[in-house]
């Protein structure tokens, strides 16, 4: 279902996307495309293979740490021995959230980075592989732009989804992250590559998150489309009135094929 603003006609999308000639749509990846594959499960059998046990709650409040901590430093683990860093420094802040919660742990420090990374499995969302062939096959070029570390390609390489890309450019390429308009102007760039003529309202930019995403991709003058699966989403606009807000909404990838339903090749 695609949702739209109060001042969002029948139909008033689709019709304008009818006569735009060129188009090139642009994905955030985690959250959008990627999810992780029941990480906090992961993470508790990992350790109890070490003779590590811990209740769910324990894990999951020091998994937030630790994704925290990721999350502030992937722009910078730009390279295989910055991003061995940051894996330590992670494995280091989930060791430390557990001591804090009353538990000890003795285990060496490589082994808690072991259990981390092993337990960090992305996979695609349901429908998205179907969606991505759906749309190459109705002419589409398709780029991936992403707050992640160096190692975006691996990710989406093990997901089998990179081969539907021209481009997967992430935030420890470019040393900027969303929102920045730097990093969008970056994505615009390479889709112009592969699209010479591409206009900036012709670029349509899909994630999760309205102010990285949506905020981010309309003020480097792209054309933003928030993807909408449940309140997590919504929560990510709370305090910019994102529900009042006309962006097109998306409640699933699939939505794109009825944003997009003609072959770009017959037109």
């Amino acid at each position: 279902m695609i949702i739209r603003g109060k001042n969002n006609g029948r139909g008033a999308l689709e019709d304008v996307l009818e006569s735009i000639p060129l188009m090139y749509l642009i994905f955030d990846s985690y959250g959008t495309l990627l999810e992780m594959d029941d990480f906090y499960g992961r993470l508790q059998r990992n350790f109890a293979q070490f003779g590590a046990h811990f209740p769910p709650d324990v894990i999951k409040r020091a998994a937030h740490a630790e994704m925290r901590h990721y999350m502030k430093g992937a722009r910078l683990a730009n390279c295989l021995g910055s991003w061995n860093n940051l894996r330590r420094d992670c494995a280091l802040i989930l060791e430390n959230a557990i001591r804090e919660q009353g538990h000890s742990i003795e285990l060496a420090p490589e082994q808690v980075m072991e259990i981390l990374s092993d337990s960090v499995v992305y996979q695609p969302f349901p429908g998205v592989k179907a969606t991505l062939s759906d749309l190459k096959k109705r002419g589409l070029r398709l780029g991936v732009l992403s707050n992640w570390d160096f190692k975006l390609k691996h990710a989406l390489e093990d997901a089998e989804i990179l081969p539907f890309f021209d481009f997967a450019l992430s935030s420890a390429q470019v040393g900027v992250e969303k929102p920045a308009r730097e990093f969008f102007e970056k994505g615009f760039a390479l889709a112009r590559r592969f699209q010479p003529n591409l206009g900036r309202k012709e670029c349509f930019y899909i994630g999760d998150h309205y102010e990285k995403d949506v905020l981010g991709a309309r003020q480097a003058g792209l054309s933003p489309l928030w993807l909408v699966r449940d309140a997590r989403d919504i929560a990510s606009g709370e305090i910019h009135e994102a529900e009042r807000d006309d962006v097109p909404k998306l409640k699933s990838l699939r939505d794109l094929l009825r944003l997009f339903p003609n072959s770009l090749q017959n037109r």
